[in-house]
């Protein structure tokens, strides 16, 4: 493996993802790779705010998700380590009500963002389904 690879794995819901060390987390966040998505990242508030994201807040993107549900997010910018190259980025952050946390927090059991296209432009991203590998690598 390259120093500007990232290796992960299918999940049992087939979703590809791969795990992120991330300064200001103790563990690894958790990444979907998602190429329906356009932008870079899409994170919760919790983690735009751990993350050091400035986030908008007056303003609202109401974003038509691919389930065809509705969803409003804030924009984020902020400094993101991407196969070790520290990028600045805008994020799509979720807003949510305290009752929507506590209730997709009590689902889940590690933090979650999603990886869009952006970041994945340099890159080759390979998906092994049946051998439930993931690769990223970068294309230097």
């Amino acid at each position: 493996m390259q120093a500007y690879d990232l290796e992960g794995s299918v999940d049992d819901r087939k979703r590809p993802l791969v795990r992120i060390e991330t300064p200001g987390f103790t563990d690894p966040l958790v990444a979907f790779v998602d190429t329906g998505f356009n932008g870079a990242l899409l994170i919760d508030e919790t983690q735009a705010a751990r993350l050091g994201f400035s986030v908008a807040t007056d303003s609202v993107k109401p974003v038509q998700l691919a389930n065809q549900r509705n969803e409003d997010f804030r924009l984020g910018q902020g400094n993101f380590i991407w196969l070790g190259e520290r990028r600045t980025i805008v994020a799509y952050v979720l807003i949510e009500t305290p009752d929507e946390r506590r209730a997709r927090n009590a689902r889940k059991t590690e933090e979650e963002i999603l990886i869009g296209t952006e970041l994945l432009s340099d890159c080759r991203l390979q998906i092994d389904f049946p051998a439930r590998r993931v690769l990223i690598s970068k294309v230097l």
